[in-house]
């Protein structure tokens, strides 16, 4: 069992002040928005499968956002019709997906320049579990080269499929509005087998460095509570560090396992001035 624990006193609320500011102050900064927390192990790496499918991290301070505030965009597999008619029917279902596409048309339609349309038209995309792994290769390295767009994988009912059974084609809205909820108001990381994990925390514009700090505290718990695997639990051997940076920005240190000599205090606002963009 991990004794590993971190609290919010632990954590340097100067950082995260120090990095608001400079982000409202500096004009090559001013449109960075989403505040990321960037969690180190040292010497031990995390060692988890990259299978490209995101991590939901339960947040119980604040929600990042809700389904309405971002534009979702659903992959479905062929046909659609049984999907798409569900989702017209439900109003409350249908004002959060945007469009609705099959891997077949996605391969037809978009190639190119149209594929770099559609990476900026949508913020979030969802996959229907059975065609989530074509998704690679169809999206390429655009959507799947970080975090920021990777498609979320869902299920369209509550349907649990036997060995040797066919399932009957179903489209529950209730259960695929309660994934798109999850999706969009928590945290969420990417396995890898590296010692780093960059997670979001916030946004400047709609949470508070107080808000962002509750959320790095549910992460850290959530990632090494052993009674929260197989999705939680993930480090096994403390942390070395965590830095806090938006898109652009230099990263500081959140919170550091050895502390700096004399227990010097760090001159963020400078560290931030000097880093070069």
């Amino acid at each position: 069992m991990s004794t590993f624990k971190i609290t919010k006193k632990d954590l340097s609320l100067q950082a995260l002040e120090s990095l608001i500011d400079e982000c409202s102050q500096n004009q090559k900064l001013q449109n960075d928005k989403e505040v990321q927390m960037i969690i180190n192990t040292g010497k031990k790496k995390i060692e988890l499968v990259k299978d490209f499918v995101p991590r939901i991290i339960p947040l119980t301070h604040c929600k990042l956002n809700h389904p309405k505030d971002v534009r979702i965009l659903l992959i479905t597999k062929d046909p659609s019709t049984i999907y798409r008619e569900a989702i017209e029917k439900d109003d409350s279902v249908k004002d959060l997906i945007k469009e609705v596409i099959t891997v077949k048309n996605l391969k037809r339609r978009f190639k190119g320049s149209k594929m770099v349309t559609l990476y900026h038209e949508f913020d979030l995309v969802v996959a229907d579990y059975r065609v989530h792994h074509l998704l690679p290769k169809i999206l390429g390295a655009r959507f799947f080269s970080g975090t920021k767009k990777i498609p979320f994988v869902i299920k369209m009912s509550k349907q649990v499929k036997m060995r040797g059974e066919k399932l009957n084609e179903e489209c529950d809205t209730k259960y695929i509005r309660a994934q798109l909820k999850s999706i969009t108001k928590n945290a969420y990381y990417l396995p890898n087998q590296d010692n780093c994990l960059t997670i979001r925390i916030g946004n400047i514009d709609k949470q508070s460095e107080g808000d962002m700090l509750n959320n790095a505290i549910d992460i850290i718990n959530f990632l090494t509570d052993p009674t929260k695997t197989p999705q939680g639990g993930i480090i096994k051997s403390g942390i070395a560090s965590i830095f806090v940076k938006t898109e652009h920005s230099a990263s500081l240190p959140l919170y550091e396992a050895k502390t700096t000599k004399n227990n010097q205090k760090r001159n963020y606002d400078e560290e931030l001035k000097n880093f070069k963009l």
